[in-house]
């Protein structure tokens, strides 16, 4: 496997420190997806890196904190990328529900985000801080966001919302919850769950009283 990170002579400058983080997390990103965590190493991922383990210990003391960075990270890149659009929608909360709504359905049908899932899920009863890294960095994320939109509808429509929280919490849950149930029984195509996804919103539009 060639290294994906080649030191220079002499003390790290900014962009070279910049450099070493980037290439670190990538290679534990892509050992973590192929080997599971318990198949991967920390000396192995400094050695596919090309640094010392002295470098990979003084930025990440443990494999789980080095995890945890890699969710947090890669939550954070799908959020970028998710919210390239945000910029375009009205204030009509239908509007912004059925966006977040189509968002949340295509970021879970990832490879990546699944895989993410899968393996935070398979190792919470052992680490439950890489569960709730992934929890808060991602679900609590995308609620927060539509738990804001709720409250700013209500002040701007006149329509009071008791709980928007609550709602939003219900909300994320239910085309989350749709996907994990049928999906057991084998792959969703993406326009399915796109419609599911928006007759989520219809019902929770109809319900909107009881908010």
């Amino acid at each position: 496997m060639e290294k994906t990170f080649t030191p220079k002579r002499g003390r790290p400058d900014a962009k070279q420190v910049a450099a070493i983080d980037k290439a670190i997390l990538a290679t534990a990103t892509r050992m973590f997806l192929e080997l599971g965590y318990d198949g991967v190493a920390m000396e192995n991922i400094a050695t596919e890196t090309g640094v010392s383990k002295g470098t990979l210990y003084a930025r990440y003391p443990s494999k789980e904190a080095l995890f945890t960075t890699v969710i947090q990270d890669r939550v954070s890149q799908w959020s970028l990328a998710s919210a390239q659009q945000d910029h375009l929608l009205t204030d009509d909360i239908a509007e912004r529900l059925h966006h977040h709504a189509q968002t949340i359905a295509r970021s879970v049908l990832q490879t990546e985000v699944h895989a993410f899932q899968l393996l935070t899920l398979a190792n919470r009863e052992r680490f439950p801080e890489l569960a709730r890294a992934m929890y808060e960095a991602g679900y609590l994320y995308i609620v927060r966001l539509i738990s804001n939109d709720i409250s700013e509808a209500a002040k701007r429509d006149g329509i009071p919302a008791r709980d928007p929280s609550a709602i939003a919490r219900m909300f994320v849950s239910a085309i989350t919850g749709w996907e994990l149930q049928e999906s057991s029984a084998g792959p969703i195509k993406e326009a399915e769950f796109i419609k599911a996804a928006r007759q989520t919103v219809e019902l929770f539009m109809a319900g909107r009283a009881s908010w």
